[in-house]
């Protein structure tokens, strides 16, 4: 929404008529303060001014091109811009272009690289580490003679549930099982083909880590 208009009945005054030019705004190349120009229609007058506010530290100043003659209606307008900046005007989203969608998602995927580990062990097993909150979980991936897979936490999951906590252990291994996995002596398996690796590893992981946010952090 590049241009909002709102009208509003301000007391002594009546009716007021602002427009906030969105697609006008301009930023520092920081971006922690923006300047945005509006104009004010009133009964009485037309006048035009720029918001200079800083998102980050919660300021905002009202300069006026033209000064509105009834200092009630400067005083009244710009209360209201200040309550309405910082209220619904900031919420307003506005599009991602395509140049930013594509740095988003190669900061993402760089991130991901960088933040998850994933060792070829002797055995010729993989183990994949990955951090959560300061703790690192890791899982096992195998190979087995038919050229299909098998995912396993090795039992960091459900062993890490305490006697007195049954019923909330039992909550994971029903989903668990829902999700169609399979619990061996308290460890996770998980089998997949080498054609929904990718998927089922992405399942494995939001599985493990969603449960120790939920129960262990």
């Amino acid at each position: 929404m590049d241009v909002i208009r709102k009208s509003i009945v301000l007391p002594k005054i009546g009716q007021v008529r602002i427009t906030f030019y969105r697609d006008k705004r301009k930023s520092t190349k920081d971006k922690t303060t923006f300047s945005m120009p509006f104009d004010l229609q009133s009964s009485e007058e037309e006048v035009s001014g720029e918001i200079i506010y800083s998102p980050v530290f919660r300021s905002c100043r009202i300069l006026w091109n033209e000064t509105p003659l009834d200092e009630r209606l400067k005083e009244g307008s710009e209360g209201f811009i200040k309550e309405f900046l910082f209220g619904e005007l900031m919420s307003v989203t506005e599009p991602i272009d395509s140049q930013e969608a594509q740095e988003i998602f190669q900061e993402f995927i760089k991130f991901f690289n960088s933040s998850i580990k994933v060792n070829l062990n002797p055995n010729g097993t993989l183990t994949f580490n990955i951090p959560v909150f300061g703790k690192v979980l890791s899982f096992v991936l195998r190979k087995k003679d038919t050229g299909e897979f098998i995912l396993n936490d090795e039992g960091i999951t459900l062993r890490k549930f305490r006697p007195y906590e049954r019923g909330q252990k039992d909550k994971v291994i029903y989903t668990v099982k829902k999700l169609g996995m399979e619990i061996r002596d308290e460890e996770i398996y998980m089998e997949s083909s080498k054609e929904n690796l990718a998927e089922n590893i992405i399942k494995f992981i939001q599985l493990i880590t969603s449960v120790h946010l939920f129960y262990f952090i």
